[in-house]
């Protein structure tokens, strides 16, 4: 299974991707993401995207979400950065963080919440991997 991320708009503070999950081929889910704006960092406690890409996921219990969530990493990029894919709307809500949705406008992502449900329905103690591409951003 994988997640593809393409990064193609830049917002006031955040980076809208259109992103596919695919398994076999087969899409699965697909939507928006927004992570927090450019440039690409390393660098752990930046409010900053990750670098484009490819990562393997861990499953994360996150205290603050009160939930189990994927945590993207790779060999530039460790655990301890806690990049998650989690529900939110808005470049505030992203905290480093990937967020998806079903639309996107200039402000933001929406149906956060149901789109994270449908992804988690299709990966939740799954590994899978995770490519994210700067399509012209």
């Amino acid at each position: 299974m994988k997640l593809t991320i393409r990064r193609f708009k830049n917002i006031f503070d955040g980076t809208i991707g259109k992103f596919r999950l695919e398994n076999d081929g087969q899409i699965l889910l697909d939507g928006y993401s927004l992570e927090p704006k450019g440039a690409d960092t390393t660098e752990p406690n930046r409010d900053r995207r990750v670098p484009q890409g490819l990562y393997h996921i861990s499953w994360h219990q996150s205290a603050r979400f009160k939930r189990t969530l994927p945590l993207l990493y790779n060999e530039v990029v460790p655990k301890k950065r806690y990049i998650l894919i989690h529900a939110g709307n808005f470049p505030k809500d992203t905290d480093g963080c990937i967020l998806l949705g079903n639309r996107y406008d200039e402000k933001g992502v929406y149906q956060s919440m149901n789109t994270l449900e449908a992804f988690m329905s299709h990966t939740k103690g799954k590994l899978f991997e995770v490519e994210i591409i700067n399509d012209g951003v």
